[in-house]
């Protein structure tokens, strides 16, 4: 566990070493005590990143959903347009067929 005693032996190494070059007692002290900074500050973290984890799976599950959705949407997108696309076909073709209708009815009547 990391501690207000620890940090400061830590700082000392630290400026003795911008000084020289460290004994190797010295350099192994403060390897374990770095050592020892990691493993507490990867205790305190764990849950931090365990949480973002499970968001960003959570938030990949959810995309995969939405484009799943998308597909599906867009796939009807397409099948309404070309629904209204035959209709106006359709439209225009029995617009043309009354008016040729119309046409041969005046002509038959007068």
């Amino acid at each position: 566990m990391w501690n207000d005693a620890k940090q400061v032996r830590l700082n000392e190494l630290r400026r003795r070493m911008e000084r020289a070059p460290l004994s190797v007692d010295d350099q192994r002290a403060l390897d374990e005590l770095l050592h020892d900074l990691e493993e507490t500050e990867w205790v305190a973290l764990r849950p931090a990143f365990d949480r973002l984890r499970y968001e960003r799976q959570g938030l990949a599950t959810e995309v995969s959903r939405l484009q799943t959705r998308n597909t599906e949407t867009a796939a009807l997108a397409d099948r309404y347009a070309d629904l209204l696309a035959r209709a106006k076909a359709q439209l225009t073709e029995l617009t043309t067929e009354r008016d040729v209708l119309r046409r041969e009815y005046e002509r038959a009547v007068h």
